[in-house]
């Protein structure tokens, strides 16, 4: 036939295949958790951490909560957990009364996350700082190997929690590093890339300063 053309078909585009599941790919999306880390199915996760991440009903931001924290990492693979928490103060040891969570990252982070929510509600700032990454990976029933630094995130974000209260409540900073101390150089500080409560520190110590500063040009 005249005018005839010959019809060819493209190789469909990796990103609008419609017709193969994909090789990789997030298993949760969600408001608050975002997988960004893609996990090779479920192997290395235990029953106990499986049925949490299944099951969470903790993610969020609990209404009235008064102090949040924040830690995470960027290089090789993003990882973050956020904390929220309504805190009663108007005791002497104050209360974490509902905690939530937003998580981005692995399966574990999000499990560790929820965990750490749950483990916190109803207990004192000082029961809670007495937690350890080994607390969490207990109560996770362990975590795959290469995933431990998601325990120690789930620790630092509550310690974070208790400097967003202590700073909110205008303690100066040498009080706060007293009650509160980090070391800069420890495992857990150099892991956590991203912490709220080291910009905290930061952000008094420089508020010191320029505080200090005006006082001297006053006199």
């Amino acid at each position: 036939m005249a005018n005839e053309q010959e019809i060819t078909f493209d190789e469909p585009d990796e990103g609008r295949d419609i017709y193969h599941e994909p090789d990789d790919r997030a298993l949760i999306r969600t408001k608050d958790v975002y997988q960004t880390e893609l996990d090779n199915g479920v192997e290395g996760y235990s029953e106990t951490m499986l049925a949490i991440v299944a099951n969470f009903k903790n993610a969020g931001k609990p209404e009235g909560f008064n102090v949040q924290s924040m830690v995470g990492k960027s290089k090789r693979g993003e990882v973050a957990l956020r904390l929220f928490a309504v805190v009663d103060d108007s005791v002497a040891d104050p209360v974490f009364v509902k905690v939530g969570f937003k998580s981005r990252g692995c399966l574990a982070m999000t499990g560790c996350a929820s965990a750490i929510c749950s483990m916190i509600e109803g207990k004192t700032f000082s029961q809670a700082l007495e937690l350890t990454p080994k607390d969490v990976e207990l109560a996770v029933d362990g975590v795959p190997k290469g995933k431990g630094h998601t325990t120690l995130f789930a620790i630092e974000a509550v310690r974070g929690l208790v400097g967003d209260w202590m700073y909110r409540c205008g303690m100066p900073l040498a009080e706060m590093n007293e009650k509160l101390p980090c070391d800069e150089m420890s495992v857990a500080c150099l892991m956590c890339e991203h912490c709220s409560l080291r910009d905290t520190r930061v952000e008094m110590r420089v508020n010191e300063a320029i505080a200090k500063q005006k006082a001297g040009e006053a006199k």
